[in-house]
């Protein structure tokens, strides 16, 4: 699909670090745009310097310092392919995260003006682009958002190990796009609406939760979809082996 780039602006600096916006939507573009809807911030903000007016161009990525990897080097490769740029990489003193940062005028407009990618994200959907995308270009974006918004747990369930793959969002038209993915995917899964008090910011959150329960749903995940952060597959592949064992000794003696 090709991308309409008429309102991409760049500033000098982009063009003197060569940075390119691609024309086409592709499997990794979509992927890309994934993370940036579901771990990634775009905005800007004004500032003076030196006496004159200047607009700082804020693309940011966050994640959990133990995904150090994913970030720095999975996440950081992909943008190089793509765009032609690298990430600075700050992991904040006291903090368990790792933020990948840039100040990029065009990269900006394409993301926000572009693909219609907020500030903030208590309302966002899964740009129109991706939507009208074919279903491989729809499961990239999933994979890219799972690795920001998704997580897979293993829980215990009659003696057995039970998977579960769960999202969460604060945007209902989020959750209700990823829906009509796994729909026209046939993965099965549930949405629930929760909400939870954290003492430690004495804040109630409220979220919108997507649940893949059990082997066979979550199997047509990981075939269909998947994760990029290598965590999370080595995790599915530990469960595979361990639920395959527990299998074996649960059968009857001949």
């Amino acid at each position: 699909m090709k991308l309409a780039l008429s309102k991409i602006k760049f500033s000098n600096n982009d063009i003197r670090k060569n940075i390119r916006i691609p024309s086409k939507l592709t499997q990794k573009l979509a992927e890309f745009i994934g993370i940036i809807v579901g771990d990634g911030h775009v905005g800007y903000y004004k500032y003076a310097r030196m006496g004159k007016p200047s607009v700082n161009y804020d693309i940011r990525v966050s994640g959990n310092l133990k995904d150090y990897a994913y970030y720095s080097e999975y996440v950081n490769d992909l943008a190089s392919e793509l765009f032609n740029l690298r990430f600075y990489i700050i992991t904040p003193k006291n903090e368990n995260s790792v933020m990948l940062y840039k100040n990029s005028k065009a990269l900006y407009y394409f993301l926000s003006q572009c693909l219609g990618i907020p500030a903030r994200k208590d309302n966002v959907r899964i740009p129109e682009q991706i939507r009208n995308g074919t279903i491989e270009i729809k499961s990239s974006f999933l994979k890219g958002l799972a690795d920001s918004d998704f997580t897979f747990m293993i829980k215990n369930r009659n003696g057995k190990s039970y998977p579960q793959v769960k999202g969460c969002s604060k945007s209902r038209f989020l959750i209700n796009d990823i829906r009509s993915i796994l729909k026209e995917m046939e993965i099965n899964h549930c949405i629930c609406f929760e909400k939870s008090y954290y003492e430690k910011r004495k804040k109630l959150y409220e979220r919108y939760v997507i649940y893949i329960n059990g082997i066979n749903n979550v199997k047509e995940w990981f075939l269909n979809v998947g994760f990029g952060n290598s965590r999370h597959v080595e995790k599915y592949q530990q469960f595979l082996k361990k639920r395959a064992r527990e299998d074996l000794n649960s059968r009857p003696s001949a």
